[in-house]
């Protein structure tokens, strides 16, 4: 069975529910205390305003917690 890294994923396609381009992989929020991703953080394509966005923006990444995650691929999935 093949193992994905961190470093395989960085850099991919986020989509949300239809299809449409948010933005890119940049990396992950670890809870340090678990170990547990928590949230990944995305490199929002440019002419997406985050303030229309549900998720908090920090340094310019978009912090979206993994439970909006539907699917990890080729693309990153978001349920919304």
């Amino acid at each position: 069975m093949r193992t994905t890294f961190g470093q395989e994923i960085l850099t991919r396609k986020v989509v949300d529910a239809a299809g449409d381009l948010l933005g890119h992989l940049a990396d992950f929020s670890i809870d340090v205390h678990t170990g547990n991703i928590v949230a990944i953080l995305v490199v929002i394509e440019s002419g997406i305003d985050p303030n229309e966005l549900p998720w908090p923006t920090s340094d310019g990444l978009l912090s979206v917690p993994v439970e909006e995650i539907t699917n990890v691929g080729m693309v990153v999935e978001l349920s919304r």
